[in-house]
């Protein structure tokens, strides 16, 4: 775990509240459970603590949990970041087979991350491709947690637009 995201857990608000209560005491900690839980949905977009209520996640709703905590722990260098990337075979295993049925190279998709310092984290828990989605990007973004689902549907859409 990076320097930056090895910070305690202190009682700050709702989120950091539960998760203490949960167990959890420092950020690295929840980082790497995040990481572990299946690729998957949550029912909600608007409570971050579905991610731990629900044992899954999407790349948004992990990401935002993880980035809403460490703001309000006061670390506010933690960036809630979309990357718009060129979505291939190479980065993203298994889509390879719908671009070549609609004969395309890659399409614009758009990628949940932390990021601090220029220093980019990713605790999705997807199997990895033989490239990262970080050596194909369009554009970065940092958005605020509370922002993340409208903020990433219209970046998303401008990409595929353009």
């Amino acid at each position: 775990m990076h320097d930056a995201l090895d910070f305690p857990i202190h009682a700050a608000g709702r989120l950091s509240d539960a998760l203490l209560a949960e167990g959890f005491s420092s950020f690295g900690q929840l980082a790497e459970h995040v990481r572990s839980l299946p690729y998957a949905r949550t029912a909600s977009s608007t409570d971050p603590l579905a991610v731990l209520k629900q044992a899954r996640g999407t790349c948004s709703a992990k990401h935002q949990l993880l980035a809403a905590v460490a703001h309000e722990c006061g670390h506010t260098e933690v960036q809630l970041t979309v990357g718009i990337y060129q979505m291939c075979e190479q980065n993203t295993p298994g889509v390879g087979p719908v671009l070549r049925a609609a004969s395309l190279p890659w399409i614009p998709e758009a990628h949940c991350y932390l990021a601090v310092d220029g220093e980019r984290f990713d605790f999705t828990g997807l199997a990895r491709g033989s490239s990262s989605p970080f050596n194909a990007l369009l554009s970065e973004h940092v958005v605020l947690p509370d922002e993340l689902p409208q903020s990433k549907l219209r970046l998303h859409m401008q990409a595929i637009a353009n």
